[in-house]
């Protein structure tokens, strides 16, 4: 009886290390790669056919230019991931539907991939990181929590 107690706790022990260092590798990934999101996943497919839904894509900060692709923090709740398809251009200082006018700093124009509209200009305040990698289908654990909890 005691074993059976010993192993269970053995085996939360487990589990709450692996946690913690899993926590303190992307803790220290970040610090490395200059970003608080140093990797993510793709969970739409508005980049396809480039990046596909449960890619993990790795990035780092940096000045992004035209065609890297960024996550930029948006109006959603979540961070996005798109590609840069113009920078301090009339769509970023007064000619888009938004109405949105980014008269200080860089201002980006974004898109998705696979979407026929752009998104609404991005300051450079919003850009997190540059995307350096994409690893097929590593990310698919993430994307399916996310598509089965929204999370």
């Amino acid at each position: 009886m005691d074993a059976i107690k010993t192993l269970k706790k053995f085996e939360y022990w487990d589990v709450i290390l692996t946690v913690i260092a899993v926590f303190v590798l992307y803790q220290l990934l970040g610090v490395a790669l200059g970003t608080s999101h140093p990797i993510d996943v793709v969970v739409s497919e508005s980049m396809l056919p480039n990046m596909k839904p449960g890619d993990l894509i790795v990035c780092m900060e940096g000045q992004p230019e035209i065609n890297d692709v960024v996550i930029y923090s948006g109006i959603k709740k979540y961070p996005i991931i798109h590609r840069v398809i113009g920078t301090n251009d009339s769509y970023c200082r007064k000619d888009n539907p938004w109405k949105i006018k980014i008269e200080n700093g860089t201002c980006y124009t974004i898109k998705g991939d696979n979407n026929n509209a752009k998104d609404p200009p991005v300051s450079e305040e919003q850009i997190m990181c540059v995307v350096k990698a994409r690893i097929p289908y590593l990310g698919y654990p993430r994307y399916i929590i996310f598509k089965v909890f929204g999370i």
